[in-house]
């Protein structure tokens, strides 16, 4: 992050911070007491993820300041951003790390279409298993996991069972996780997404299933780290309604109950939702706060 504006502390932050997601502008805004003539006074820092998006920031408060919208209407209207739509190239500079995660799912749903479920599966599945006839399968003790294929632990995440399977949740992990690498940066996302993955996939293996996969434990997980945060540090502009979480927890319930297979959702890793829901609100009650400035 780079700082790159001083606000007024009576500067109300909140259409500015929503302003910049919608523009897609990767953003913190921290208070800080810096000294004055007239003694110390609270100021509130910018800082922006690509420094090279300040004009579009400026223009923004310049508007503000004329008493106009923030976002320039022609640009509402459309949904695109205003002159820099330098477009996806921008947003992939912005947030590589969650491009790089929804990109390895592709991939790996290609291969399942081209090799089949079950090469992929035998290659990525939590433990490595044989197949018995075409309907059963010897699935080997997690010991052997953990005794030098430890890529199993996390490699169900990349799996998944069919185009809206995957499309949904990539849409999840684009609102959400993409908040938690432009604002705390790609290191902290990358734990986020490894710690959760793991403990999703361990938390549907203890029921004792091993054919399972997908991104949705790490999902539920980044949704959860980032209502903390919204909370705790609102001031950074993470975005999270409390409906939504509401939403999402009615979900978590609902699929854990026959009501899920009656409406036709089929066979869902409800444990593994579980445990990455917990696994993102412990990180996000725990992981300490990154330092001003400090780049990713």
């Amino acid at each position: 992050m780079f700082q790159v504006l001083t606000l007024d502390d009576s500067f109300d932050t909140l259409a500015l911070r929503q302003a910049l997601w919608a523009e897609k502008i990767g953003h913190q805004i921290t208070s800080e007491r810096v000294s004055t003539p007239d003694g110390e006074a609270v100021r509130q820092m910018l800082w922006l993820a690509d420094p090279e998006q300040l004009p579009r920031v400026i223009a923004m408060l310049e508007r503000h300041s004329r008493g106009e919208p923030l976002r320039d209407e022609a640009t509402e209207a459309s949904g695109f951003s205003s002159g820099a739509s330098g477009g996806l190239w921008q947003l992939v500079r912005q947030t590589p790390l969650t491009w790089l995660v929804g990109l390895a799912c592709c991939l790996t749903v290609l291969c399942q279409y081209v090799l089949g479920q079950a090469a992929v599966f035998e290659w990525l599945a939590i433990v490595p298993f044989e197949l018995v006839g075409s309907q059963h399968i010897a699935p080997a003790p997690l010991s052997t996991t953990l005794a030098g294929e430890w890529w199993r632990l996390w490699s169900p995440s990349l799996m998944h069972f069919g185009i809206l399977h995957l499309v949904f949740n990539l849409l999840w992990l684009w609102v959400f996780g993409r908040q938690i690498e432009a604002i705390d940066g790609a290191w902290r996302f990358a734990l986020v997404v490894l710690v959760s993955g793991v403990a999703a996939n361990l938390a549907q293996y203890a029921t004792g299933s091993v054919l399972f996969g997908g991104l949705s434990g790490i999902d539920f997980a980044v949704i959860g780290y980032v209502f903390i945060a919204a909370r705790r540090r609102p001031m950074l502009g993470y975005q999270m309604q409390r409906s939504l979480m509401i939403f999402m927890l009615i979900y978590l319930v609902l699929c854990m109950t026959p009501l899920s297979s009656a409406i036709g959702l089929g066979a869902i890793a409800n444990e593994a939702h579980l445990g990455g829901l917990l696994a993102g609100l412990v990180l996000g009650f725990v992981l300490p706060r990154r330092a001003p400035g400090a780049t990713s």
